[in-house]
């Protein structure tokens, strides 16, 4: 008879879900604990197993519906003799699923663990993920394991302090003619942009520093032998930085709840978000407890999350709890922007890519590496006078970044 599994609650306060693919079929023949839907929330894309061995009668919903939680997501067949509803919860497999079984009830077939954006590249590259052996966690194929295979070679790191050449993917900002839906993480970003830009009154403050002493002390650092040094980063220390300054500062580490506002949260643990630009769209993963953390554990932590990112390995719990977010466009290429405050939140940092541009020392024009810094603030909770001094603080640091391995 009839196994209805309702969409389960995934958990971090979820209520929907998008049915991003459908891994089996009316027909089908399932084990127990395969994988029958890939997900996607507002944290993260994750694959649910099946409660109970069975034949697959029906899907609930088709690929691109979003279903609330409770709602029927898939009618199964287990030879019981009266309709069944599932009221446990049943985990989800986050991220790094298991892997599939085959359809047949002659025995399970191992289908390649791999994110969407990594089994578009395969596809496009002419790469068969079964003949690929994944590197990343559990197993899973990465987009270095199919480019390591494929016609596309992994792009260099950027190592130099001059702004990167960035070479956009061929097909970026491509899509066909016509009405498209706007679902997966596009539709995710656009929710919490329309969201943020809605809710929260933006100001905005730019600075262009002085980065001599930052460019040194990077080169510095990555001759060092120690854990993390090699991948200290502008990034990285403005991270620290900002860590420091929302010590100083809770209120920036903050944010306004309720619609319309009702009160003022303030955090007692500094967890940044990272914003990572990735095949899918733009996520933001999030190193906690920054404030703990020196600079070459923070170093790790980033370059961790970032890769983990770029190869749809993320877990829905990297994905959320964020006080402060940084974003870096200065990766590619640019100079200026006015970055978007992610809701639950009260401040952005954004920056720019680090150049040598004109600037004036002792009354002479000469050229010097210079790092371009806009601080977004909610002007509801920070004023000019606030969002200056935690800016200042932030620079200071940038400027002198020794200060962050001799002061506490």
């Amino acid at each position: 008879m009839a196994f209805e599994f309702r969409l389960p609650d995934i958990g971090e306060g979820l209520e929907e879900a998008e049915i991003v693919e459908w891994l089996v079929s009316p027909g089908d023949v399932v084990v127990r604990d395969q994988p029958l839907v890939e997900v996607l929330t507002d944290k993260a894309s994750s694959e649910l197993p099946s409660p109970v061995a069975g034949t697959v009668l029906r899907l609930g919903a088709s690929e691109g519906d979003r279903l609330n939680v409770g709602e029927i997501l898939i009618e199964l067949d287990d030879g019981s003799a009266q309709v069944a509803d599932d009221t446990e919860h049943i985990p989800p497999v986050v991220s790094t699923p298991s892997a599939k079984p085959g359809p047949t009830p002659s025995g399970p077939v191992s289908r390649p663990k791999a994110s969407p954006a990594t089994r578009k590249l395969a596809l496009e590259a002419g790469v068969d993920l079964g003949t690929v052996t994944g590197t990343g966690p559990g197993g899973r194929i990465t987009t270095g394991d199919v480019q390591a295979v494929g016609t596309q070679p992994a792009p260099p790191r950027q190592v130099s302090s001059s702004p990167p050449v960035h070479t956009p993917p061929g097909d970026l900002g491509q899509m066909p003619f016509g009405r498209h839906p706007l679902r997966g993480v596009r539709g995710v970003v656009a929710r919490n942009m329309e969201r943020s830009w809605a809710e929260i009154p933006h100001i905005h403050s730019m600075d262009e520093i002085d980065a001599s002493l930052l460019v040194d002390f990077r080169q510095r650092l990555r001759g060092m032998d120690r854990p993390g040094a090699s991948v200290v980063t502008a990034l990285t220390v403005a991270a620290a930085a900002a860590a420091r300054a929302l010590r100083r500062f809770p209120m920036v580490n903050a944010c306004i709840e309720g619609s319309p506002g009702e009160s003022i949260v303030v955090h007692d643990s500094v967890n940044l978000g990272i914003a990572v630009a990735t095949n899918s769209g733009l996520v933001v993963p999030v190193v906690r407890d920054v404030d703990r953390l020196d600079l070459f554990a923070l170093a790790t932590a980033i370059a961790d999350l970032a890769a983990r990112g770029r190869d749809g390995a993320l877990t829905a719990a990297d994905l959320s709890g964020a006080t402060f977010t940084i974003t870096n466009y200065g990766s590619m290429g640019g100079r200026w922007a006015t970055p978007i405050i992610p809701p639950g939140q009260a401040a952005i940092l954004g920056l720019g890519a680090i150049a040598e541009r004109p600037v004036v020392v002792d009354g002479l024009v000469v050229a010097r590496p210079t790092l371009p810094v806009v601080l977004g603030s909610d002007h509801r909770l920070i004023d000019g006078d606030l969002a200056s001094a935690f800016k200042g603080s932030i620079t200071a640091d940038l400027l002198e970044p020794l200060n962050l391995l001799v002061e506490g």
